[in-house]
Parts: C-alpha cells; structure tokens; sequence
C-alpha cells in the first residue's frame, strides 16, 4: 500500500497497532511510500526493497516458510513495463510459495475503473502477461471499489 508517510508517522502507528516489527521505505513529500508491519507470531526476513516494492521471506512459528512481496507499480503508463520486468525478476530468485500484493496502478478489466476514457488494452495485456508469466492470480478485495481520491491525504 502507497503509505504517502515517513518513518516517524508509521512508526507511531506500528506502535499503536501493536506489531513487533517494521521496514519503511519513506514517501517522496506526499508520493509512494512502502511499509511492512509484522507481528511475533512470524519471523521476517527481507531480501530486498526499493522505492517500488518489499521482498521478503516469511518464517511461521512452526517452521512453515514463504515469500511475500509488497509491490507499487510504476505511476506512467510509459514506464510500467519495467514494474513487469521487474515482477519477472522477482519470480525467478526464489522458489518459496509466493504472495505479491500491492498497488500496481494497472488494471485487468476495464470494469475496475470509474470514469475518465477507456483504458488501452495493450496495458492490461502487459500486466495480465506478466502476472499469468510468474504464477500470479489476482484474488480480487473486499471493501470498498475505490479507496482513493485525488489529494487524499496519507497515513
């Protein structure tokens, strides 16, 4: 999830929620942004992390290990290719059972959107490609449709 936060406000708020540990990537001013929280019943251990994503591998109490990787594709269209080949990078360094979650700022269906033109199939096929190449499903939300407005304001 874009945090549009410091490490100073998320770890306020890792405190209030009661986690045990964190990994933020500070937004730029009120832009992007990543953070992890974890609580004692799992060990963490991150592999790697950027201004676009989280990687890490995930440890249960009984031993049960895999991955989970936090995404935040690209903002322009023109640059979300590299967000793909990114996510194809990714798929390959590990052989762990996989969830990647986050805001890909890419559509599947013209339905997920609300107004505005038509999106270009070409950049739903790139992301519908890119996750059907790395085993990756979408397995849809629950809560409200649409969770933003522009100038909203962060965490």
């Amino acid at each position: 999830m874009e945090t549009k936060s410091n490490h100073v406000r998320l770890e306020w708020i890792r405190v209030k929620l009661g986690y045990i540990g964190k990994l933020v990537v500070d937004s730029v001013g009120m832009k992007g942004g990543l953070c992890l929280f974890w609580d004692d019943s799992i060990d963490v251990n991150m592999i790697s992390y950027s201004k676009f994503h989280i990687d890490a591998q995930v440890v249960a109490e009984k031993g049960a290990s895999w991955r989970f990787t936090g995404m935040y594709g690209q903002l322009k269209s023109s640059q979300r290719i590299h967000s793909w080949i990114f996510l194809h990078r990714l798929h390959g360094m590990s052989t762990l059972l996989w969830v990647c979650a986050g805001d890909f700022n890419e559509i599947l269906d013209d339905s997920e959107k609300k107004g505005g033109s038509q999106h270009r199939s070409s950049m739903m096929d790139a992301f519908r490609c890119a996750l059907d190449d790395c085993g990756l499903q979408d397995l849809g939300f629950s809560g409200p449709e649409f969770t933003w407005s522009n100038k909203r304001e962060g965490l």
